[in-house]
């Protein structure tokens, strides 16, 4: 139960009834976890899962917390397509442990996901989003540093001009807003 670590503690009941039904037959364990901080806490999410699709989209349907739970962990699939079809749910969601899932899409490569991410910003609890990214700078940096990696390699051609790429527009309000002063 690796991914039990991905969120905090007053969720874990929760997640001991969800993982046991999301995890059945899954393809393999979830990869590579990085770590992040939330609150003072030390989060290891994983880098990707491997449920199988169906098993995962019933789960996002459950009440209450597990749903939002499955939600985040989709954000960590290994396909494309349902990472962003949990994000767009995600999105929708009021709960600030969800902030470390969707942030972490901001520096991978799938376009759509970050254009739906820097939609969604403004309607962000913005004080708990500034104070994830001041919890942990170095990760934003590395973000960001994926952001050009993927702008140069996939999206240049498409965004000749840095500042017009949707990664780097999103990037550049995240910075914005870590910079908020904390009440």
């Amino acid at each position: 139960m690796a991914e039990a670590e991905a969120f905090p503690a007053a969720l874990a009941g929760t997640m001991a009834q969800l993982l046991p039904v999301l995890s059945t037959g899954q393809l393999h364990a979830p990869s590579a976890p990085f770590d992040v901080h939330q609150d003072g806490r030390l989060l290891r999410i994983p880098m990707r899962t491997y449920y199988h699709r169906e098993q995962l989209l019933a789960c996002t349907h459950l009440a209450d917390d597990a749903g939002v739970l499955a939600l985040c962990l989709g954000t960590r699939h290994h396909d494309g397509h349902l990472r962003e079809a949990c994000l767009r749910q995600l999105l929708l969601q009021e709960r600030a442990w969800t902030i470390p899932f969707v942030v972490h899409l901001c520096g991978e490569y799938v376009l759509e996901i970050v254009e739906a991410i820097e939609a969604a910003l403004p309607a962000w609890n913005g004080e708990a989003l500034a104070r994830y990214l001041r919890e942990n700078p170095a990760y934003v940096d590395t973000l960001e540093r994926r952001t050009i990696s993927y702008w140069s390699c996939y999206y240049r051609r498409r965004y000749p001009v840095w500042e017009d790429y949707p990664a780097r527009r999103t990037m550049a309000a995240l910075r914005a807003l870590a910079l908020l002063t904390p009440r």
